[in-house]
């Protein structure tokens, strides 16, 4: 591709209004602001913040069973995070959903 047809593509994009608020989809949501937003929000940013994590800690831990991908929905995280969100209002989304994947994925390591 040559640079001005880089170039002039990046000027046409930069066109496009965002439709979506990044910041609180892709950022870290104070508690606070966790409770506001909708579910379909919660959903979206809870995949983006931990599906690569969850791929890191696969990748790194190499369980047996990859128990956040067997996860039928992301329902229980919403309630998780909520439920930490409510109990640490000064905290941020991020804690809450990090604990509930370092819960979901602690290996029994007794035998």
């Amino acid at each position: 591709m040559s640079l001005r047809y880089i170039v002039s593509l990046c000027f046409l994009l930069s066109l496009f209004p965002l439709t979506v608020n990044s910041q609180h989809l892709f950022g870290n949501p104070s508690c606070t602001d966790w409770q506001k937003l909708r579910l379909t929000d919660k959903i979206t940013w809870l995949n983006a913040y931990l599906v690569p994590l969850n791929l890191t800690n696969v990748s790194r831990k190499k369980p047996r069973v990859d128990k956040f991908n067997q996860l039928k929905s992301l329902d229980t995280v919403v309630v998780y995070v909520d439920n930490f969100c409510t109990a640490n209002a000064n905290d941020y989304a991020s804690a809450g959903a990090i604990l509930f994947l370092d819960e979901l994925t602690m290996e029994n390591t007794s035998h």
